[in-house]
């Protein structure tokens, strides 16, 4: 794991007034839900489903997905583990720059690791990799590859093993889920989060799904019981629920380029472009160690330093839209740090 993470406010000890570093929704937890898991508490004095059999077959059905064509995991990350783990000693291509657990799940059970950017990926590039890690949306540049060219990508590589990370796929507008063309993709894992649009990442839930007989290879390394109680408990309540998560996406993406647009117009940055809700940018006259330290010190407002991802350089931050007030004191600050 990257030191440096994001979401990172319990290193300071003043409080954080405006978070910018976590990419998950920040409407908060829905109260629903957290009345839900109040009285659910009392579940954690048993075992949960060992296997999670019971959320696994809600998610299959909410999908329209076949029985067996999904694992509930603990938090995207447990997933990771477990495709890296179940295809040890694999050549694993990271299409970067991106999260670094791809890269360091694959190290830890010996693959051979190479690393492809972002920007030099086409729906026509040739893998000699048995595997592929892609996030799509991409963290942390925002960026998306459409569906059709990822389907053609896919298919182009019918011996590559590709792992598509889906952990932000509402959050955009740009491209569509591959969760419906799983059934004609016998080399595609999908990874889906969650945490992300529930606002629920401190109980980390998460999925894998797949055509059965390659999940079936995950699978099998999955421990027992690590799904807890109170996540299972948030999993059928939110799937029982579905329209109070769904976010005003529409509202989100304006609101996230009227961000880059105001980010644009300081000439000490340079912000990239996106396709969903946060933004990669880049000090050009400091470090983004030394902004984000200013920021949260002076301000009450966290960034993350992106700085440490494979690819990017000293200068680069990444940040998540906001409500507008919120948005606008980074502004402010921003435009403070010019005249330093």
């Amino acid at each position: 794991m990257l030191i440096g993470h994001g979401d990172d406010a319990y290193l300071y000890n003043r409080p954080v007034t405006a978070n910018f570093s976590s990419n998950v929704w920040y409407g908060g937890l829905q109260e629903g839900l957290k009345q839900h898991l109040v009285a659910a508490i009392s579940s954690i004095d048993h075992y949960p489903d060992a296997a999670a059999a019971k959320l696994q077959a809600t998610l299959e059905a909410h999908h329209g997905l076949q029985p067996g064509t999904v694992v509930v995991t603990n938090g995207g990350t447990e997933a990771i583990y477990m495709v890296a783990q179940a295809f040890a000693a694999a050549t694993t291509t990271v299409i970067a720059p991106t999260f670094a657990e791809y890269a360091d799940a694959s190290k830890l059970y010996r693959h051979q690791v190479q690393y492809l950017l972002w920007e030099k990926l086409t729906p026509e590039t040739s893998f000699s990799s048995d595997l592929v890690f892609l996030c799509n949306p991409n963290n942390p540049t925002g960026q998306a590859l459409e569906e059709q060219a990822l389907l053609q990508l896919v298919q182009h590589n019918k011996h590559t093993l590709f792992v598509i990370d889906e952990a932000y796929i509402q959050f955009t507008r740009a491209t569509t889920s591959l969760l419906p063309h799983l059934h004609r993709l016998p080399n595609v894992l999908v990874l889906r989060s969650l945490t992300k649009t529930c606002c629920i990442p401190g109980l980390r839930l998460g999925y894998l799904a797949a055509r059965k007989p390659l999940l079936d290879r995950v699978r099998s390394y999955r421990m027992p019981w690590s799904v807890n109680s109170l996540a299972l408990e948030a999993g059928y309540y939110i799937l029982s629920h579905p329209k109070e998560f769904t976010i005003p996406l529409d509202n989100l993406l304006a609101d996230t380029f009227q961000l880059y647009d105001q980010i644009r117009q300081l000439p000490e940055f340079k912000v990239y472009p996106t396709h969903t809700h946060y933004l990669l940018l880049e000090t050009l006259t400091s470090t983004a160690a030394a902004l984000k330290s200013r920021l949260v010190e002076e301000y009450g407002i966290l960034i993350r330093d992106a700085s440490n991802f494979y690819g990017l350089g000293s200068g680069h931050c990444r940040v998540a839209c906001r409500n507008q007030t919120d948005n606008q004191l980074l502004i402010t600050a921003l435009e403070k740090w010019r005249l330093l």
